[in-house]
């Protein structure tokens, strides 16, 4: 090992070296995007397809059905499913771990080309939609208004939006429950049979009348003119006076059979902001931007926007992701710091010694620094994970300097010079710290190939952790040994010291106790080891009783409720309801900063494209909190005391309140802790089926916002058309059908121009005349001969049931009953739902099982037992390569158990569960544990070929290696203790596996002391009495 000798002989290019490392690190700090969580895209798409107008079984006909035949032939897809809602379809696919969206984007758009002409015409184009953190807003502002609120479209459009969408990082500019323009043309169906006409007629006439059509170009000497025709309409009276046909000499205009207005259109969306009716903005960010930087550029632009706008017109900021990024890491960042003064007060009370201190804590900032000029060349960003990466290496980047300034000062004091004591003592600790340095990067290597969300979240964190530990023993191989030899000195004045001596005399009680309590426990070696059996035997039947979880909830201060009424409720209807639970939020929820409502359904499907449920009759009413450290409640029990006022209210027939992070929930896909899904051929049975699951789970208080997504239904008028009839007619279905629709829902007659806006044109029925099921009879329907008949006289109505929302899997349909889940683990709530499955009367031909969250923490605990597994393995590789031999390894594997001991107990004491967080730190307990054993072994190795005896060499290798041991353990336990104290914003993500590494390293620590030295000599005894 050749690099402590050259970094010692070459202290200035040693010394310019990590200068150098330290200024790049330190441009690279500055240069890095912030946010909460890493870069995510998931493997997945959604295929939105808005069919206005039509019911869901329409909608998955004519729609959802197409679309999935041929979707389904998508590359590398895992899994297709869909729902089919009013007005909307919407098909997921999710594909392999590794698929590159982009391409599979590409491959889904050319899929959809194949069979678009087979789509509806009224269909909007499928709108394909990648799901990552550039989806939800960076901010989310309500815009009011009084008397300028019909004109508020145009104002948010030219004032707002307009300057927003300049801004740099800014990707789209949403609006929603904007009030638009339009000129409505409501014709009155008798008149236009007096008058033999249809709205196809009326509409043609109109786009006739309105065409702007270059009339070529006329030449008069030294002059072009082109000639043009405009179009004819600039205001409603020009097209009230439209000449649409003549009876009989007499001139008919539109005025005679229609009434024209020029108002507001009618829309099925409305938004609220703090109890008033507004139109909610949403700013998105591009992918890959800094949202930080995004969110301070759009503020400020919003600062002079708002100086510019109408006295009544009032921006309100609702929520906005700066303030989660800002808390979390601001949280994650006084973490560090408690962190990093811990550990240098464990280095200076056990080095007292100003120089020894310097050289080691100086370890900490150029490890860390490393870390940063890595994240910067990959792509990373500062979030939660890469900050929970420092803080778990902080603790452990002094391990190796502290094993070699240990050695250093050990060699120096007995006589040796600190240059050749800084090379000899370094190169005699190389190897054990080399070894035990990458045992750690072992357990960290196998998290890189994690699928999931999970390994996208964990990924980061275990190539910093890799990184800065392979940072730290470069720099206790180099620089410690570099500045060892520059500033120790055999200073004799320290032992007058009167401290030094009380320390002195204090550490070697220590030391004295721990070699008469090693030699004590070699000689009652098997009462010890019985002993720790059965503490073992208690600890397994103390772990089979704790629950698990898939990943903690993120208190962001998001409450968020959900509702649906009953099926065909209008969105007005709706917005009364919902404004019963913002009474309710008001009353409950005396924490909330601002509150905002979004009910009904969007034209183009924009709130299903940023998480928001969708639907004439669901509303989401959600309410931002203050900091968590200024409340005494948590979001989620917030939530829970509004669900019980919530389930009160007898218009509700579903509902669900989630209390956390709005970010989360839509990165983990919304996905409910509990989903059972129910298939089979048989629709009544399997809606039968999740009728009684669901009232048994409702009745069980383990669960809450149980619901189904079969349904009663919502009521229908079908119309039964009389095909004899008709073809007497020269009609057919499709033209019937057409007709109908351009009555109740409109027909596009083009547009009126206006100082360069548009507005669109809309024929069809006046609104008396498309309000009761009596109305639809009296509809007219133009044959192609002209003749104009009533509904009636071709067709029946009937008033039947119809479905709400059609959920299909592997074009399959199923049926779903999903719940949250009150105050238990998540495998206590899965054997609950199992058990109300067996307890159930399920029909052969029906399948049932449990999924949800469930099945993605199944899937995610086998890969993280395999990473285990692996992780194991490879630890055992690097000691047996470091020992050359294949049984030492196991004497430092008695302590992996026992520390895994440490982690039941703290769960235990605690109160956690294992959940993804808690197992990450049990992994990475593995590489820390046996680095201690690594260094007790290897050096007690060197004292037998000293020739010392074994007994000897066992605790005399504990005795010196005391020091250092405990040192390196105590700075990685007060390492973790800020953060596993922690309780501020995000810190449900941090906190147990803080708790975890703990309760771990604290019975390892005295595992390995004890333990690991007691099972060496019982192994190597018995060798020796082989051998003899």
């Amino acid at each position: 090992m050749k690099l402590p000798k050259i970094a010692v002989n070459r202290p200035v290019s040693t010394l310019m070296a990590f200068m150098a490392v330290l200024v790049m690190g330190t441009a690279s700090y500055f240069f890095l995007p912030r946010d909460v969580l890493p870069n995510i895209e998931l493997p997945s798409l959604t295929i939105i397809t808005v069919y206005p107008g039509a019911s869901a079984e329409e909608v998955e006909q004519q729609v959802t059905r197409p679309l999935e035949r041929v979707l389904a032939g998508a590359q590398n897809m895992k899994k297709i499913s869909s729902v089919s809602r009013e007005n909307v379809s919407l098909i997921s696919l999710q594909f392999n771990w590794g698929t590159d969206v982009t391409d599979a984007a590409n491959n889904a758009r050319d899929l959809i080309e194949l069979v678009k002409s087979d789509l509806p015409s009224e269909a909007q184009q499928p709108y394909i939609m990648k799901l990552n953190n550039a989806m939800m807003p960076v901010v989310i502002y309500g815009i009011t208004a009084m008397e300028s609120y019909p004109a508020i479209e145009k104002i948010i459009e030219d004032n707002i939006s307009s300057p927003l969408r300049k801004v740099e990082g800014v990707g789209t500019v949403l609006y929603i429950a904007q009030p638009s323009r339009e000129i409505r043309i409501e014709v009155d169906p008798f008149k236009m049979q007096t008058y033999h006409l249809s709205i196809a007629r009326i509409t043609e006439v109109l786009k006739l009348q309105n065409t702007s059509i270059p009339g070529g170009v006329i030449k008069t000497g030294d002059h072009d003119f082109s000639v043009k025709i405009p179009e004819a309409f600039s205001s409603a009276d020009e097209i009230r006076k439209t000449v649409i046909t003549s009876v009989n000499g007499q001139i008919i205009r539109m005025e005679d059979i229609a009434t024209v207005t020029d108002d507001l259109k009618e829309k099925d969306e409305i938004a609220r902001t703090n109890g008033t009716r507004a139109v909610a903005l949403f700013v998105q960010k591009q992918s890959g931007s800094n949202t930080l930087q995004v969110y301070k550029a759009v503020a400020k632009t919003m600062a002079s926007i708002q100086k510019n706008l109408p006295h009544d017109v009032q921006v309100i900021e609702i929520i906005n992701s700066a303030e989660v990024i800002n808390k979390s890491l601001g949280n994650l960042s006084e973490t560090l710091w408690y962190a990093a003064f811990f550990v240098i007060l464990v280095v200076i009370a056990f080095l007292r010694e100003w120089r020894s201190s310097l050289i080691v804590i100086v370890t900490i900032p150029f490890s860390l620094i490393v870390a940063f000029i890595m994240m910067y060349a990959l792509g990373y960003t500062i979030n939660i994970f890469s900050m929970m990466a420092l803080v778990i290496a902080i603790g452990m980047v002094v391990d190796d300097a502290i094993v070699v300034i240990e050695n250093i000062s050990r060699h120096v004091e007995k006589g040796s010079r600190p240059r050749e004591a800084a090379i000899f003592a370094t190169m005699e600790m190389g190897r054990a710290i080399v070894a035990s340095t990458l045992t750690i990067v072992a357990v960290f290597v196998p998290m890189f190939f994690i699928g999931g969300i999970v390994g996208i979240m964990f990924k980061q964190l275990a190539v910093i952790t890799t990184v800065t530990m392979l940072a730290s023993l470069a720099t206790a191989l180099s620089l410690t040994p570099m500045l060892a030899s520059v500033l120790l000195k055999p200073v004799r004045m320290k032992k007058e010291n009167r401290f030094y001596k009380a320390s002195e005399r204090f550490l070697q009680s220590i030391e004295n106790g721990y070699q008469r309590s090693l030699k004590w426990a070699i000689h009652n070696r098997y009462f010890l080891i019985g002993i720790v059996l059965i503490i073992a035997a208690i600890t397994i039947w103390q772990a089979a009783h704790i629950g698990t979880d898939y990943i903690p909830e993120f208190d962001a201060g998001d409450v968020v409720a959900v509702i649906e009424a009953e099926p065909g409720t209008s969105a007005e209807e709706t917005e009364r309801i919902a404004m019963k639970v913002e009474e309710i939020f008001r009353k409950e929820i005396p924490e909330q900063v601002s509150s905002y409502t979004i009910a009904g359904q969007t034209e183009k499907g924009i709130l299903t494209t940023i998480s928001f449920a969708e639907g004439k009759n669901v509303a989401t009413i959600g309410a931002h909190l203050v900091l968590p450290e200024n409340r005494q409640r948590s979001a989620a029990e917030i939530a829970e005391a509004v669900r019980k006022q919530i389930a009160q209210i007898p218009e509700i027939e579903k509902f669900h309140v989630t209390g956390g992070s709005m970010l989360s929930s839509a990165l983990l896909g919304n996905v409910k802790p509990v989903e059972i899904k129910i298939t089979g051929n048989n629709i009544p049975e399997m809606t039968a089926t999740a009728e009684k699951i669901r009232e048994a789970m409702n009745a069980d208080p383990v669960f809450s916002g149980v619901e189904s997504s079969s349904d009663q239904g919502t009521l229908e008028l079908q119309i039964h058309i009389d095909q004899d009839r008709a073809s007497e007619l020269g009609l057919n279905t499709a033209l019937i059908a057409l007709q109908i629709r351009q009555a109740l829902y409109g027909a596009d007659a083009g547009e009126l121009k206006e100082e360069g806006d548009n507005y669109n044109l809309v024929v069809r029925y006046k609104k008396e005349n498309r309000k009761q099921a009596e109305d639809l009879k009296n509809i007219m329907i133009s044959t192609l001969s002209g003749k104009i008949v009533p509904l009636s006289s071709l067709a029946e109505v009937t008033q039947e049931k119809g479905l709400t929302e059609i959920r299909r899997e592997s074009q399959q349909r199923i049926v779903k009953v999903v719940a949250s889940v009150n105050n238990v683990s998540l495998s206590e709530a899965a054997n609950h739902a199992r058990k109300i499955i067996r307890q159930t009367d399920i029909p052969e031909n029906i399948s049932v099982e449990v999924g949800g969250q469930v099945s993605e923490q199944k899937e995610s605990f086998n890969n993280l037992w395999l990473i285990f597994v692996l992780g194991i393995l490879m630890v055992y590789m690097i000691m047996a390569a470091q020992f050359e031999s294949v049984k030492d390894p196991f004497i430092i594997f008695f302590a992996i158990p026992f520390g895994l001991i440490g982690i039941v107990w703290a769960l235990k004491i605690t109160g956690l569960t294992l959940s993804v967080v808690t197992f990450i730190g049990m992994i990475m307990l593995l590489g820390i544990v046996v680095r201690n054993g690594i260094i007790l072994v290897d050096y007690t190795n060197l004292l037998l070929l000293r020739n010392l005896p074994l007994e000897e060499a066992v605790t005399q290798a504990g005795r010196s290696r005391l020091r250092p041991v405990l040192m390196t353990s105590l700075v990685a336990i007060l390492g973790m203790i800020p953060m596993a104290a922690s309780s501020g914003m995000g810190s449900e993500m941090w906190s147990p596996l803080g708790i975890t590494l703990i309760g771990g390293l604290t019975v390892s620590l005295l595992i390995t002391l004890i333990l690991v030295p007691v099972i060496y000599y019982m192994l190597h005894i018995r060798r020796q009495r082989n051998a003899d």
